[in-house]
């Protein structure tokens, strides 16, 4: 049930319309960055691996919202089920009638034949010339008789089913406006609340592209080529002389590079180092 286009029993995950900001940029193709940043020292680095790292949370965070954003929620999710669930058995229901009412109109023609068959055996039995004559004709009715026993009971029979089917059908029926009220309720509720978060994915967006701005593009084309590849995780922070995301050991030859103003990559996970500096 996308957001272009409302309908029982067809929700969509995704919002028709909506497309994630960051998806050609991260499959960009990439080259090394560290020419165009090696040799500006250690404050210009460090000032672009935050920008970088504040690039990585904000997008994320879209990241996360959009997922909140495209999101079925439970309660439309359950009453969605449930008007399918209800949709199907009245479909089933409506089906097995029509198969009942073949039934029924089958049993009734059948039925009519034979009673015509049973009217003119009886006729018969008034003309015969003879006991064996009598006995024959006796033995026709009372097979016939039988016969029409049977189709009328199967007649009844099929009767009671459609009579059962039709109680069936009109209970389920009864409780559709309900249904309905309780889906365009949650419905409306879902896109009210859909307004709120396309706003804020919005500004997330806008805040992600001015940190970007900020970025030399090939750095950004580094940055995006390991995001991509590495489970939306381009910078990891240096703690303790460690990467924070592999707990790889950064050697002191790599932290020297990194304060001199180097663009060091992690040799266990491969990821941008980032030294954060003490607060001055």
């Amino acid at each position: 049930m996308g957001a272009s286009k409302k309908g029982y029993g067809e929700l969509e995950a995704k919002q028709s319309g909506e497309k994630d900001g960051f998806d050609d940029r991260q499959g960009a193709t990439s080259q090394r960055a560290a020419p165009l940043v090696s040799g500006r020292g250690e404050a210009y680095l460090s000032g672009l691996l935050d920008q970088l790292y504040r690039l990585q949370d904000r997008i994320r965070f879209v990241q996360a919202r959009q997922k909140d954003r495209d999101t079925v929620p439970e309660d439309l999710s359950d009453i969605d089920r449930e008007h399918r669930e209800r949709v199907e058995a009245v479909q089933r229901i409506r089906e097995r009638l029509v198969e009942a009412e073949a039934e029924r109109r089958h049993a009734e023609g059948e039925l009519a034949d034979f009673q015509e068959k049973q009217k003119k055996y009886q006729g018969q039995l008034m003309q015969v010339k003879n006991q064996q004559q009598y006995a024959a004709a006796w033995k026709e009715i009372d097979a016939t008789r039988k016969h029409v026993k049977e189709l009328e009971d199967s007649a009844l029979k099929t009767i009671g089913d459609i009579d059962g089917l039709q109680a069936q059908l009109d209970e389920r029926q009864e409780g559709h406006d309900a249904l309905k009220k309780r889906w365009d309720d949650a419905y409306a509720a879902w896109q009210h609340s859909l307004a709120d978060l396309r706003g804020e994915v919005a500004a997330l967006e806008k805040k992600a592209a001015t940190i970007e701005e900020r970025v030399p593009d090939a750095l950004k084309r580094e940055f995006y080529r390991i995001f991509k590849g590495r489970q939306n995780t381009a910078v990891a922070v240096v703690i303790s002389d460690s990467c924070s995301i592999c707990r790889s050991r950064v050697r002191p030859m790599l932290q020297q590079q990194l304060k001199r103003g180097e663009l060091v990559h992690c040799e266990g996970c491969h990821r941008i180092l980032y030294l954060e500096r003490p607060p001055s």
